[in-house]
């Protein structure tokens, strides 16, 4: 069996966009699911910032969230705490300095594309997870 992906949509205006995606795990770990590729938008940046994360998660098991390089660039982790409960986490990089957060594109082989990857995952495990994101 296979993980249920439930929804994965994505939005982008040339300048604001977001992605939504919500899955029921089999108990497989997701490696670098691509979350954003940069090169299908249209038009294309060279770079995207994140704004928001908005994440709950269903499950023990932890998500990173990573920017894509040589070695990818991890920007987030969240952490589920108990098979039995639901934990929601939002977090907002808009009032930082440069108004949000990016990774560092000077690293090797950056691509720019948004990548997920889970750790510890089980059957019936899942999340739903909204990220915004902008043109750098």
């Amino acid at each position: 069996m296979a993980n249920t992906t439930n929804i994965d949509h994505t939005e982008w205006d040339g300048h604001k966009g977001m992605v939504h995606l919500n899955e029921t795990g089999d108990g497989a770990e997701r490696t670098n699911l691509s979350l954003v590729d940069i090169s299908a938008l249209s038009p294309a940046p060279s770079a995207i910032k994140i704004r928001t994360i908005q994440c709950t998660l269903y499950g023990n098991f932890i998500m990173f969230l990573e920017f894509d390089a040589t070695t990818d660039e991890e920007f987030a982790r969240i952490e589920g705490q108990s098979a039995d409960v639901s934990f929601e986490f939002v977090r907002d990089f808009t009032d930082l300095p440069g108004g949000a957060w990016h990774s560092d594109d000077g690293a090797g082989g950056y691509t720019g594309d948004l990548l997920l990857t889970t750790l510890n995952t089980e059957n019936g495990d899942g999340w739903d997870l909204v990220i915004t994101f902008e043109k750098d």
